[in-house]
């Protein structure tokens, strides 16, 4: 049985529970880390090794763009989430490769998640820090980036990730 994208159900109701599942675990995540923990405050989990610490991001990875006034921030940071969400929700619909539409589908659930803490909030909620990694995340952020590096996997080490989807001639 194929549903409206013309791939089998099952697949399709994977895709949403994997989407799902990774927007409900950041959210609640945070949702946790905000009502436990203070702002600034930790909380070692393993001693050493993995951290969480309560921040708040304005601005993207890394902290970029934070500077910026919120009239500028929050409607270009918001354009730019949509935007991705948009794209990645069209990678989906549109390949046959079964890799590039599940790492499609973890980054559009980081983008999701982010997205909606940005417009709760007008920042995002950070809180995991390991030893080996310098910068805090959260839920979100590490699927946007595992599902970047499979979408980039597959991109560069497989022929059929590349072909072209067939289209459809008008008469």
């Amino acid at each position: 049985m194929t549903g409206l994208t013309g791939r089998p159900v099952r697949e399709q109701a994977g895709l949403l529970a994997i989407i799902l599942t990774l927007v409900a675990a950041d959210w609640l995540s945070k949702l946790w880390i905000i009502n436990r923990i203070r702002l600034g405050e930790t909380l070692s989990l393993i001693d050493g090794w993995l951290i969480f610490v309560h921040r708040k991001n304005p601005g993207v990875a890394f902290s970029m763009l934070a500077d910026l006034p919120d009239t500028w921030r929050v409607p270009l940071l918001t354009l730019a989430s949509l935007i991705g969400v948009v794209l990645f929700g069209r990678i989906i619909l549109s390949t046959p490769d079964t890799i590039v539409r599940t790492a499609a589908a973890i980054v559009l659930a980081g983008a999701i998640g982010n997205l909606g803490d940005r417009l709760v909030n007008g920042e995002v909620t950070d809180f995991v820090l390991v030893s080996f990694f310098p910068f805090v995340f959260n839920v979100a952020d590490a699927a946007i980036t595992v599902g970047g590096f499979l979408l980039a996997g597959r991109l560069l080490f497989s022929d059929a990730a590349l072909e072209p989807v067939p289209v459809a001639e008008s008469d």
